[in-house]
């Protein structure tokens, strides 16, 4: 049995003008870590805020550890979420707002003091239990807001895009941190965000939505490789897919200067034809592209070309010497390509 589990969601908002979500199925199992991404909108907070209780849904049923959780209050639910503006509260010190929680349950202070003093050593903020939230830094507070979680042991961890109030470099640390953590407490957790890079490093599946309905969900790997949809696969990945028009010329479809051979069976006479930006060859002998624009981002370079009205990005490793204006070759191998119906909603051709 799912540790958690979506059976037909829908929920819609006064005022708004579609569902918030339509019929939405999640199972998720037993210490997976799941990621749910997608553009704004698309309905991955409203998922969290009904499994946490803070929302109800209009229709469909919501389990936990077999438990269906209609009408169950949010603090009898046995999950904990961790929020993007860290909730703590500010006249309590560290230590007391990681006691909160378990205060609020009843916990004796003797247990409640061993437990915090556990999360604390797991977090490495002992040091920082007697003072008040003003005076910690953005990771310092997304360490106690995780702390507090922590203490309660849920079933069911529930982070709503924790890393987004912080700077580049320390998410990349929080994100490591955040990993190594969930794993080594074995909890399930189920993570929002929307940037690719947390979603393909943290998770054992991802999850993609759009308007508030699930588009894949699969791993990292098969979301990257086989993306279900012409969305999917520009929305994960950097630099994101190019996806070319394609119609059919004899028995292959031409796409800007290339022609990719139709795939037998399929009857469709136009395409959109998406190749990965690492996927793009570089040859002298290749259709001749001209050089937009450079991105030098140090182990790699990021080129956006243009032949007429085809626009690519390429990926060259290290520092590539080329500049604007320059004339650029380009192959694509047929093997490497992605094929969408764009009159089915860019579901992918197989």
């Amino acid at each position: 049995m799912p540790e958690v589990a979506l059976d037909q969601i829908h929920k819609r908002y006064p005022d708004s003008p579609g569902a918030a979500l339509a019929g939405v199925n999640l199972d998720v199992e037993r210490g997976e870590f799941v990621v749910i991404v997608g553009p704004s909108g698309c309905g991955k907070s409203t998922t969290l805020r009904l499994i946490a209780g803070l929302d109800e849904p209009d229709a469909g049923t919501i389990h936990v550890s077999g438990k269906n959780l209609k009408n169950v209050a949010p603090q009898e639910r046995d999950v904990a979420m961790v929020f993007q503006g860290y909730a703590l509260y500010p006249q309590m010190t560290v230590g007391e707002n990681l006691a909160f929680p378990l205060r609020m349950r009843g916990v004796a202070k003797p247990e409640r003091a061993k437990l915090v003093r556990e999360a604390a050593e797991l977090l490495r903020i002992e040091a920082l239990l007697d003072r008040l939230p003003a005076e910690l830094s953005g990771g310092e507070r997304q360490r106690v807001a995780m702390g507090r979680a922590i203490v309660r042991k849920p079933k069911v961890f529930l982070f709503d895009e924790p890393l987004s109030n912080l700077d580049a470099a320390l998410r990349a640390d929080l994100r490591v941190e955040i990993g190594a953590l969930v794993r080594r407490l074995e909890a399930t957790v189920i993570y929002v965000t929307h940037d690719h890079v947390e979603a393909m490093t943290l998770a054992d599946r991802i999850c993609v939505m759009q308007a508030g309905k699930v588009l894949q969900f699969a791993s990292p790997r098969e979301v990257y490789m086989k993306p279900s949809t012409s969305f999917v696969g520009t929305f994960l990945g950097s630099p994101k897919m190019n996806v070319l028009h394609g119609t059919l010329d004899g028995d292959a479809f031409a796409c800007g200067p290339f022609r990719i051979p139709k795939p037998a069976g399929t009857r469709l006479r136009e395409v959109h034809v998406g190749v990965r930006s690492e996927d793009v060859r570089i040859s002298e002998t290749g259709h001749a592209f001209e050089v937009v624009a450079v991105e030098p981002l140090g182990a790699e370079t990021h080129l956006l070309v243009r032949h007429g009205q085809c626009d690519m990005r390429v990926r060259s490793p290290g520092f590539d010497a080329r500049k604007r204006g320059d004339t650029l070759g380009l192959e694509l191998d047929p093997s490497l390509v992605h094929l969408f119906d764009p009159a089915n909603g860019g579901a992918r051709v197989e």
